[in-house]
């Protein structure tokens, strides 16, 4: 299995920072071989809170803008690619959890929950609480309309 999920930070901090506020959130050890990590990807690892299993994380700059605005993730300047290795049901659920806790942890900090960069899971807005996206919402420019008022701010209907 290759597909992802993703946590997406609206945050002035750098990647190596989110890194170690996730480290200490979650308990968290960095990855012993950092040889394919670019310079800034931090890589962690932990336990999955549902299955014997070991979640891996990837906490980087979000690189993924192409035009500012054409998708949901490109107000959101941190990625945090998180994956199990086995059951996609089950690193869904993970990924979930990992997403409350810091919604939780962190209620000043806009966020972004999705499925392998494509399908938008949920969006967390301060103020504003989670709102769940209805199933096959992506996060391009079609669905919008969709995603524009949790994800945008100052576009709240």
């Amino acid at each position: 299995m290759s597909e992802q999920e993703n946590i997406f930070l609206q945050s002035s901090a750098t990647a190596e920072e989110e890194a170690a506020r996730l480290q200490e959130l979650l308990g968290l050890e960095p990855i012993p071989d950092t040889s394919g990590a670019g310079p800034d990807e931090f890589g962690l690892r932990g336990p999955a809170a549902t299955v014997d299993g070991v979640l891996g994380y990837i906490v980087q700059p979000n690189d993924l803008v192409v035009e500012e605005g054409a998708q949901a993730t490109d107000h959101y300047p941190i990625e945090i690619e998180i994956w199990l290795g086995r059951d996609e049901a089950v690193q869904r659920h993970e990924a979930r959890l990992v997403f409350d806790r810091l919604v939780a942890a962190r209620p000043d900090v806009p966020m972004l929950l999705c499925h392998d960069l494509d399908v938008l899971v949920a969006a967390y807005r301060p103020g504003r609480g989670v709102h769940e996206f209805p199933a096959g919402t992506t996060v391009d420019a079609p669905d919008a309309e969709q995603w524009r008022p949790w994800v945008v701010a100052g576009q709240e209907v």
